[in-house]
């Protein structure tokens, strides 16, 4: 009974001013391009503000160490969003009770989806877009010059309208790239002949790259499909966003990793093929390939690095114990599932 009065009063206080709140982007924990911010962690903390009456306002970061360095500089009151429990942390930061049990994950490219689905899914269609592009605008210029050699020489099948002729001209290149001979073949002119070698070596080298493009993002399929856990990363190029406990694990470990701004950095060097692989947050990858992704990523392995999310105040906080109370009576009364059916039930 004698606790009551003094949580009143705390509570009281703490209402004298809207708190300040550090969030970032993490989803499902916190949606991206959500004003105001919404999310399991959100719907937590507005239950929680609820519960002590407190009124608040949102000051939204880009990266856990700002979220972190928000509270400690006391531009912040509280910091929500998804953020790990770890000793280093506490040191700097007081935390409440742990509201969530999470890990690290690996995320790579997607696969067993059926060999045509998988084929069709993996092939690097913007990569030979962009080339195919690029080819077809070099066809059309030789084609140009072949019209204007043969026009010189009075060829007939040339003597035609622009188009027509241009027309040929792409047949004869086209034939030039896949036997490496003209029609003309006694020709005895000589910069027919050199024209005629210059294409035939354009056309080897677009073919080539072609058939690199082809090989190189096989090749990291092939990487991707023999990663099953953590102990399949050594040597591997993976990403990872730097400053988080996925970074600092990876360190640890003595993996080195490519940093990325965000997650949706990370997955976007992914798909692009330049990495295999992504570590981050479990909660996180499993919400991203359940619902953004298309199916174009999958998270495979167990969980490594157990972790818990925690709301984090500043030390000596006298807003730890009201936050904990509530935490305590949102868990008690069945609150915290019904916000956790909400945000992932629905989503396995």
């Amino acid at each position: 009974m004698l606790a009551l009065p003094a949580f009143c009063e705390t509570s009281a206080k703490l209402s004298d001013r809207p708190l300040r709140v550090a969030t970032k982007v993490i989803a499902p924990f916190v949606l991206p391009d959500t004003d105001p911010p919404a999310g399991f962690s959100i719907d937590l903390w507005a239950e929680v503000a609820r519960r002590i009456n407190v009124q608040y306002q949102w000051l939204v970061v880009s990266t856990v160490p700002e979220l972190l360095q928000a509270v400690r500089a006391g531009d912040a009151d509280v910091a929500v969003a998804a953020i790990s429990i770890t000793p280093e942390r506490e040191e700097l930061l007081d935390f409440s009770f742990p509201y969530f049990d999470s890990g690290l994950q690996i995320m790579v490219g997607a696969a067993h989806q059926g060999a045509i689905l998988a084929s069709l899914r993996s092939f690097p269609w913007l990569a030979l877009g962009e080339l195919f592009g690029f080819g077809s605008v070099l066809i059309f210029v030789m084609a140009n010059v072949l019209m204007v050699i043969e026009r010189r020489h009075a060829n007939p099948n040339f003597r035609k309208p622009y188009w027509r002729a241009v027309g040929e001209g792409i047949w004869g290149i086209m034939l030039i790239f896949s036997t490496g001979e003209h029609g003309d073949r006694d020709t005895p002119r000589v910069w027919k002949r050199i024209a005629v070698a210059a294409m035939w070596f354009l056309g080897v080298l677009l073919i080539a790259q072609m058939t690199a493009t082809v090989t190189a993002i096989q090749t990291v399929e092939r990487l991707e499909s023999s990663i099953r856990d953590i102990n399949d990363l050594p040597g591997k190029k993976i990403a990872s966003v730097a400053g988080t406990v996925a970074g600092d694990e990876l360190t640890q470990r003595g993996l080195p990793f490519v940093p990325a701004r965000d997650l949706g950095d990370a997955v976007r060097m992914l798909s692009h093929g330049d990495v295999v692989a992504v570590v981050y947050d479990s909660p996180t990858l499993q919400y991203l390939a359940a619902t953004q992704a298309s199916g174009a990523v999958q998270v495979v392995g167990p969980i490594f690095r157990p972790q818990k999310y925690g709301i984090a105040v500043a030390e000596g906080s006298a807003l730890r114990k009201p936050i904990n109370e509530a935490l305590l009576k949102i868990y008690d009364d069945g609150t915290y599932d019904r916000l956790r059916a909400k945000w992932f039930s629905n989503r396995k």
